[in-house]
């Protein structure tokens, strides 16, 4: 998926479509926000997984990462915490269902 199909994904999963954000420095129009390039987005997207949700997005990003998710938990959670905004963004479609190749 291109970056743009992404973005478009997440604000329909967020319902950000057509919406104003001003809270996070970003105006929204007709176009989807940049959740690829934008880790406050990505903070903000994330919120709209549940518990379940997480530990598959955990695992998820550990797959975009290339990553063997068995490794030492810190490892791991550094790893995690140190993913880009496209990486976030790719683990978080995949996660809820809508990544296609």
């Amino acid at each position: 998926m291109t970056e743009k199909e992404i973005n478009i994904v997440i604000a329909e999963k967020c319902e950000w479509i057509g919406q104003r954000f001003d809270h996070i420095k970003q105006r929204m129009t007709y176009d989807a926000p940049d959740c690829c390039n934008d880790l406050n987005l990505m903070r903000e997207a994330e919120r709209y997984l549940d518990d379940d949700q997480w530990l598959e997005y955990m695992l998820n990003l550990q797959y975009v990462l290339q990553r063997d998710p068995h490794r030492g938990k810190w490892i791991v959670c550094q790893d995690n915490m140190h993913s880009t905004a496209a990486q976030r963004a790719k683990a978080f479609v995949i996660t809820i269902g809508k990544y296609k190749e």
